[in-house]
């Protein structure tokens, strides 16, 4: 029995400042929730980690960005040095998969993605 469905997306070559637009940002969750026809539950939480010798060092300069949708979650891990967007978007309802990489890709101006889809059985 099938549980939920979650599209894993690598992006690399990410427009800089796409990626560093907080607004930006928030209008992708926002538009992928609506294309998604879900319910957002709660804020969007923004953790940013900033330009500093620490995190440079660590190549960690960028967003974290989780958003809970219905028994769901979208999460972005966003790094400015590389230019690249780690994301997960897990949904028990249903997936238009190439619809959110179009989406994905306009509003973070990739040039390279690499997505994976699981399906998630539920345990019996």
């Amino acid at each position: 029995m099938l549980f939920g469905t979650e599209l894993i997306i690598d992006a690399a070559d990410c427009g800089k400042y796409e990626i560093k637009s907080k607004k930006n940002i928030q209008n992708f969750i926002d538009e992928l929730v609506k294309t998604m026809n879900m319910k957002k539950v709660g804020e969007t939480i923004f953790e940013y980690f900033e330009d500093n010798q620490f995190n440079r060092e660590r190549d960690i300069v960028g967003y974290s960005v989780v958003q809970i949708i219905s028994l769901s979650s979208i999460t972005l891990h966003i790094n400015e040095i590389s230019k690249t967007i780690y994301c997960n978007i897990f949904t028990c309802g249903k997936m238009d998969e190439l619809k959110l990489i179009i989406l994905f890709g306009d509003y973070f101006k990739s040039t390279k993605i690499k997505k994976r889809l699981l399906e998630r059985d539920a345990l019996s």
